[in-house]
């Protein structure tokens, strides 16, 4: 564009920077779809990455309320009597040195333990119930939630291997990977639908 002098304004019809594409796009994009609007097999996934959530959501809960509640408890002898009632023995090396464990148990940790799970467990209640409401927030939340957890987990497996943590790692790696390539399938498709305008 001419200025009133005759010269050109550079800073008209100038191509915008790439990073700025990019904000712009994410900016449109979030507002416009609070509900995700996924195809019915994407939909039926996420039910059941949504029922998984839910699941260990409540579990977490239940547990960390029975903590809190229970402080004063001797979980090795309680631990003993679930043990005799499904007829193991707890003599056994293996499980004597879990009771041993969970008799050392102080109040303390009982309660940071109960406050942990009950935290953890409303954020995987929270990404469930999101998921199954298709709403594109719980998605996001998600991804981003179990990405920050998976070194921790893969930090536990290292320090004390067992295949339960083997397999959390696992189905949670393979939730945060379909769930990151729906979004960027989402955000491609999206910006093809809604090309950057040029001027000039």
């Amino acid at each position: 564009m001419m200025t009133e002098s005759g010269t050109r304004d550079p800073t008209r019809n100038a191509s915008p920077l790439p990073w700025t594409r990019g904000v712009g796009l994410v900016v449109a994009i979030v507002p416009a779809m609070a509900t995700a609007g996924d195809a019915p097999r994407s939909r039926r996934i996420l039910r059941l990455i949504a029922l998984e959530r839910s699941a260990r959501g409540v579990l977490l809960l239940a547990a960390g309320a029975y903590l809190i509640t229970h402080l004063g408890s001797d979980f090795g002898r309680v631990a003993d009597h679930a043990m005799r009632a499904v007829e193991l023995d707890p003599r056994r090396p293996f499980l004597h040195r879990i009771i041993t464990k969970l008799h050392r148990l102080l109040a303390r940790t009982l309660l940071v333990t109960g406050i942990a799970a009950s935290g953890y467990g409303l954020l995987e209640l929270v990404e469930g119930v999101g998921l199954w409401l298709d709403r594109l927030w719980a998605e996001y939340l998600t991804v981003i939630a179990t990405s920050l957890l998976i070194p921790v987990e893969v930090y536990e497996l290292v320090r004390k291997p067992t295949l339960l943590k083997a397999g959390g790692i696992a189905v949670n790696v393979a939730i945060v990977a379909y769930l990151a390539w729906l979004l960027r399938r989402r955000l491609a498709r999206h910006a093809l639908e809604n090309p950057p305008s040029r001027s000039g």
